[in-house]
């Protein structure tokens, strides 16, 4: 699979939000031992679940609306701070996340975004000796507080993730 990268012009057929240089400068400057894999096949997947997750959660609209293939670059968008972001921007938050899952999805090929059979009625979970019963408020998701970590200059810090949390399925 061959990364298309969104640059903030509104790349035709793009794919990912981060570069395999990107990648490997995040996962450097964090200390991160990487998984052997198809690295740019986890970035394009990375980008599909951010946008998947948390597209309602960007600000401002799309900058090319239903022209460009992902959600940013983005228009009158603005951070936590109310600052504004660039129209031709990739904030380095979105490229971070991007890393961020492409790293998990590496480790866990297809682990981000997995399908989901049992419709969050999980009563009980067993594999050998070691059982997980949720109780009947679970949700059949996972909240990525890390990830939202990373986007919260952007989705708008930790009051408006409270109320909508990026969330991957349980897998």
């Amino acid at each position: 699979m061959t990364v298309v990268l969104e640059d903030g012009t509104g790349v035709a057929g793009a794919n990912s939000y981060a570069s395999e240089n990107d990648f490997d400068d995040y996962t450097d400057a964090h200390g991160y031992t990487v998984t052997v894999g198809d690295t740019e096949a986890a970035l394009v997947r990375a980008t599909q679940c951010l946008d998947g997750i948390y597209r309602q959660q960007w600000p401002g609209t799309r900058m090319f609306g239903r022209e460009q293939s992902l959600q940013w670059p983005r228009t009158n968008a603005t951070d936590a701070e109310g600052l504004t972001i660039p129209d031709d921007e990739i904030p380095i938050e979105i490229i971070e996340a991007t890393c961020e899952l492409a790293l998990r999805e590496l480790a866990a090929p297809n682990s981000i975004l997995p399908d989901l059979e049992r419709g969050g009625g999980v009563r009980m979970l067993r594999a050998g000796s070691v059982a997980i019963e949720y109780n009947n408020q679970a949700s059949a998701t996972t909240t990525l507080q890390l990830i939202d970590g990373i986007l919260s200059p952007i989705i708008g810090g930790s009051a408006r993730s409270n109320q909508t949390t990026g969330t991957v399925a349980r897998g």
